[in-house]
């Protein structure tokens, strides 16, 4: 009996707390430009509270934004290739201390001898050395002169910027180009000394992820990753996204024009898969509470572990970063999270492991407003029950 009567008030502190969150949310797209949301929260294995605000689409008909709506999730699209990767870990097919040139014997940088000590878990880490972004993953988009089309001479200012050709960008057709174009990178630091996030190196680990298969990653991921999670409007297919009938687009700025669908096929695993507030938030519950066909639990806590602190820039002191994660605190409490953001697209994905907490919120809008959304949810969400 008082085993049910906590389970009473908790769900009725839960309805409460939903309610404000909502308020909160909805008060500040009332004050603020921002076109949707979508939020998704999940308490172990259940969802406790999943709602949409705003809209998906603003034209030609205006369509509301749900939790199911798929939307771009950017850089949160990394933890996907981490986790790929700890699989292959758990079939003895790759170790992470290994040197990336054992899997991809033509990889390299301006110093051989340093690349040579590149390891899996350096690029999965950020700790390899690269400078931070390198441009070749975001440059190579099917529609990257769309995205930078403001004024004519743009797209070339950000080849000159990155020490780019368009020669180059022609002659990248598959993602073993973009590990080979890597020979003329020069190094920042020696490999393992320095936390540098550089997204491009995750296209590196989806072409070992390749080699060692013999199938693609998109592949992959759906059969042995989202299927088995039950991620069913999760995809790396932006053609499929783009025809979906709930599907969101993207705006930008106060006059909320619309921007480019993001859509890069080749460097799908540093940003460019698509899901819903729904479907993240069954895989943070894979996170919080497991799921031995898709990965163990001492491999999802490896993942957690963090390894090097990050710049103060990304995060607060204290913040370090793991295998795919970002790791910290919040009001005392550990926080692991990772976000995702380009143009008008922002994602948070959090992890709150001691209540067994998972957040995603999911934006169309060139806005921050998701970290303010996340972090006042943890508030709300923080805050004892108090019993009648």
């Amino acid at each position: 009996m008082r085993t049910l009567f906590r389970e009473v008030i908790h769900m009725k502190d839960l309805m409460v707390k939903a309610e404000r969150i909502s308020e909160y949310i909805q008060d500040l797209l009332d004050e603020d430009q921002t076109v949707g949301v979508s939020v998704c929260i999940v308490e172990g294995s259940s969802t406790i509270y999943s709602q949409g605000f705003g809209l998906a689409q603003l034209w030609p008909v205006p369509r509301a934004m749900t939790p199911d709506t798929i939307m771009s999730i950017q850089s949160v699209s990394k933890n996907f290739m981490a986790v790929s990767i700890l699989q292959l870990v758990e079939k003895g097919q790759l170790q992470l201390d290994s040197p990336l040139s054992t899997y991809l014997p033509y990889f390299r940088t301006t110093d051989k001898e340093q690349s040579d000590k590149i390891t899996i878990r350096h690029i999965l880490s950020h700790t390899a050395g690269f400078p931070a972004d390198l441009g070749i993953a975001n440059m190579i988009a099917p529609n990257v002169r769309e995205i930078f089309s403001d004024t004519p001479d743009e797209f070339q200012e950000a080849l000159n910027h990155y020490g780019l050709t368009e020669h180059e960008l022609k002659n990248i057709k598959k993602r073993e180009d973009v590990t080979k174009w890597f020979k003329k990178v020069e190094l920042e630091t020696e490999p393992g000394k320095q936390w540098e996030y550089c997204t491009d190196g995750y296209v590196l680990l989806a072409d070992v992820f390749e080699k060692i298969t013999g199938q693609t990653w998109e592949r992959h991921l759906t059969e042995h990753i989202l299927t088995e999670i039950g991620m069913d409007r999760t995809t790396a297919d932006a053609d499929y996204t783009q025809n979906d009938a709930d599907s969101s687009r993207y705006f930008m700025g106060p006059q909320r024009k619309e921007t480019p669908f993001p859509i890069n096929p080749i460097a799908a695993p540093i940003g460019f898969l698509y899901s819903t507030a729904n479907n993240l938030g069954k895989y943070l519950a894979f996170h919080l509470s497991g799921k031995p066909s898709v990965l163990s639990m001492s491999s999802v806590e490896e993942m957690q572990m963090p390894i090097s602190r990050v710049s103060s820039d990304w995060y607060p002191a204290g913040w370090k970063y793991g295998l795919g994660w970002f790791t910290g605190t919040y009001k005392n409490e550990t926080i692991i999270e990772h976000g995702g953001g380009q143009m008008a697209v922002r994602a948070l994905i959090s992890l709150v492991p001691r209540r067994k907490l998972g957040i995603v919120v999911l934006m169309n809008t060139d806005s921050s407003l998701h970290r303010k959304i996340n972090r006042k949810i943890m508030d709300i969400l923080f805050e004892e029950v108090i019993s009648p």
